[in-house]
């Protein structure tokens, strides 16, 4: 960007000397055309004109070919970020199930370890049932 800037501060600064003259030489040409050196004069600065002017199109093909390019690299930006907008909501809601999966097999492992313990305390009682109910058979037969 500075570089344009330079260059085009530098014809600006080329370009208002070049017209005075051509003002100058257009005056004295049209004035005494018979005159050959106003008329190379004339038509130095009118070169010169010519020459900056061809400059400064050309400096201004470059920026627009500099903004095309960047254009068509925002866009390419663009088009990234929005992919990975997209693979970011599915590895979250990746995640999520992943986090929700935990919790469900952390459930899974309590309610195991709840109906282990039920289970456990009823054989428990039932063998205190057996040993119990086998003692009374055995004193109930003995006599």
């Amino acid at each position: 960007m500075n570089d344009y800037d330079e260059k085009i501060d530098n014809l600006k600064s080329k370009f208002f000397s070049v017209l005075d003259d051509y003002k100058k030489y257009y005056v004295y040409y049209n004035k005494n055309p018979e005159v050959n050196e106003f008329q190379n004069y004339y038509s130095n600065s009118k070169n010169q004109l010519q020459i900056i002017s061809k400059k400064l199109y050309s400096i201004t093909d470059e920026i627009k070919a500099n903004i095309e390019k960047l254009d068509k690299d925002m866009l390419l930006v663009a088009k990234n970020l929005e992919e990975e907008k997209d693979k970011n909501a599915k590895l979250t809601i990746l995640y999520n199930n992943l986090d929700n999966t935990q919790n469900g097999s952390e459930i899974l492992i309590t309610d195991t370890k709840s109906e282990y313990n039920k289970q456990y305390y009823t054989n428990i009682n039932m063998f205190i049932g057996i040993l119990i109910i086998s003692s009374l058979l055995v004193k109930t037969f003995k006599k």
